[in-house]
């Protein structure tokens, strides 16, 4: 059964890795091994996670309490893996690519609602892989750089 549902995009942000004074963050330039390059030729890996809210849950209380618990978790976890929060670049003076991390970088996260339903979705039967493209999160992309990673939260329009 095919699913025309659209995804309204309810926020957009960026969640950089926990920093305080005492540790500063700073640069980190990772080259790529060889077995790394060998995935040049492949799409980036999308994967969708379906985690349900409890019946008690509701969109204020998600947006109040959940999500910046999520958003600080991922701000906590992102400090062990700086690379994640980093991009792939090649800069034209450079002779392979690396992983670059700045201080500045951040992993994009949208915030999103669908009137799909849940149940469908994440249910155990074969389905359409386009049913599942809208609640992929888009990498950010340019001739220079690449995301590393990028994550998206969807909920129920109809919570």
């Amino acid at each position: 059964m095919a699913s025309n549902h659209s995804v309204k995009i309810l926020e957009v942000c960026k969640v950089a890795p926990f920093s305080d004074s005492s540790e500063p963050l700073s640069e980190l330039h990772l080259p790529l091994t060889f077995f790394d390059t060998f995935w040049f030729r492949f799409s980036p890996v999308e994967r969708v996670f379906f985690y349900p809210l409890t019946d008690s849950s509701d969109p204020t209380s998600f947006n109040s309490v959940i999500l910046p618990k999520l958003k600080y978790t991922l701000s906590l976890t992102l400090r062990h893996f700086l690379p994640l929060a980093g991009n792939l670049t090649w800069p034209s003076h450079a002779a392979q690519p690396f992983l670059l991390f700045t201080p500045n970088d951040a992993v994009s996260l949208s915030v999103a609602e669908s009137e799909s339903n849940f149940d469908q979705l994440s249910g155990n039967k074969p389905r359409k892989a386009i049913e599942s493209h809208p609640l992929v999160p888009k990498l950010s992309i340019s001739d220079t750089t690449a995301s590393i990673l990028a994550l998206q939260f969807q909920l129920e329009a109809y919570f």
